[in-house]
């Protein structure tokens, strides 16, 4: 049996932790390490986690490290800023790490992961599921075809709701890095992925346009004297929206987060307090000498109908473009103007079904010790960290950054 410890039980580590047995594999979590014990109890359960016999809860990773059980792998779920610290002391315990992205939220974070892992043994794979999903590896069999032609521009797009990451713990930009590093870090990676792009310099913007108030930090939407006229309230969602059948209704899903089963987790704060640090509204352009021009914008203002995800790659000879919402592919040439339509199934798994392929092969990294192409330094998985680290420079000076060059030397085959 593969035995699997969890560092940090938040509901994506918990998801992943779930998906293991789904392959044949005797897989249980060994350990969890987190310092809300009925939290990650409740995430566990409700993620159907196997768990071994004697399966222990650490409060800290301090005391899971002084005596440490036998385990094949060790899944990093933190907040987001302590994935590099706890990624660098769980390399001591030489089994294979599932590191939740962004891997860092500062370049010196980012610099100290690299230059620790370099030379180690110790598979880092990291969770970027997009560019393994069903729908982006159809779009890059097509654009090795040939069929696109030279790639001169690739952009990609998401536009979302903002209110996951405006009212709970995500719009603490400490915690996150921002919402580069939050989201636009998984679609920089698919986009260098498919436009085999080595990047080298970027400009970008990133404001707060929307989710703009004069609340206080800790204000509950539930407690929230103006919850009947607020754009981001229950009343507003009710009667303007019509979204729910009743008020009752949208006071509960908008002023609390449930589980699946409808049961009560913790309540939701103000979208719109003054002290929110986050984005709202951001936009970066990448240039290499390889390659085209690469363009990300995102937004976390749109929802329902006019949320998309996805991108639109250019080339000479057609275009490509990527919708995640529909599964498709549309393929226009610019020779004779045909357009083809392909839907390709994701899947089960979340991510559009990236998490499969990243689950499967964790799994076969904890029985062999073989790097996968997500890995932090054989397959540059920390490239769109660092990426989006520049891009937030860039928008918090208003000027170009040039993206440090170290990291072209990563995947040369010097690691031990």
């Amino acid at each position: 049996m593969l035995q699997i410890a969890i560092v940090g039980c938040g509901l994506q580590s918990a998801t992943i932790a779930g998906y293991l047995s789904a392959f044949g594999e005797k897989c249980a979590v060994a350990a969890v390490v987190d310092m809300n014990e009925s939290a990650a109890r409740q995430r566990l359960t409700e993620k159907k986690v196997p768990l071994t016999e004697n399966c222990k809860i650490y409060s800290s990773l301090e005391s899971f490290m002084a005596d440490p059980p036998q385990v094949q792998g060790v899944i990093i779920g933190t907040y987001c800023n302590d994935h590099t610290d706890t990624a660098c002391t769980l390399e001591t315990l030489h089994v294979p790490i599932w590191l939740e992205k962004p891997v860092a939220v500062n370049l010196t974070q980012w610099e100290r992961l690299i230059k620790h892992f370099r030379f180690s043994a110790v598979p880092v794979q990291i969770s970027l599921p997009m560019r393994v999903s069903p729908l982006i590896s159809r779009a890059k069999e097509i654009i090795d075809s040939g069929t696109v032609g030279k790639i001169h521009q690739i952009i990609g797009n998401e536009e979302t709701s903002g209110v996951v990451y405006f009212t709970t713990w995500f719009r603490d930009a400490e915690k996150t890095g921002g919402m580069f590093m939050q989201k636009a870090v998984h679609d920089i990676d698919y986009l260098l992925y498919l436009a085999d792009l080595i990047p080298e310099t970027v400009c970008a913007m990133r404001e707060k346009l929307w989710h703009k108030g004069d609340k206080p930090y800790e204000q509950l939407c539930c407690d929230c004297p103006d919850k009947m006229t607020c754009p981001h309230g229950p009343g507003f969602a009710f009667e303007k929206r019509h979204m729910y059948s009743s008020f009752a209704e949208a006071e509960k899903y908008l002023s609390g987060i449930y589980s699946k089963e409808g049961d009560f987790l913790r309540p939701r704060y103000c979208a719109v307090s003054g002290d929110i640090a986050i984005e709202d509204v951001g936009e970066c352009i990448f240039k290499g000498t390889n390659g085209p021009h690469l363009i990300h914008t995102q937004n976390f203002i749109a929802s329902g109908a006019a949320a998309r995800r996805g991108a639109r790659v250019v080339g000479d000879l057609s275009t490509l473009e990527i919708d995640f919402k529909r599964n498709r592919l549309t393929l226009i040439s610019s020779v004779n103007g045909s357009i083809r339509e392909i839907t390709v199934q994701p899947g089960q798994f979340s991510h559009y079904g990236g998490d499969q392929f990243l689950v499967k092969n964790f799994l076969e990294t904890m029985k062999t010790g073989r790097r996968g192409p997500t890995d932090l330094i054989t397959g540059n998985g920390g490239l769109s960290t660092l990426c989006c680290l520049c891009a937030r420079e860039s928008a918090d000076k208003g000027t170009f950054i040039n993206i440090p060059k170290f990291y072209k030397s990563l995947n040369n085959g010097d690691q031990k």
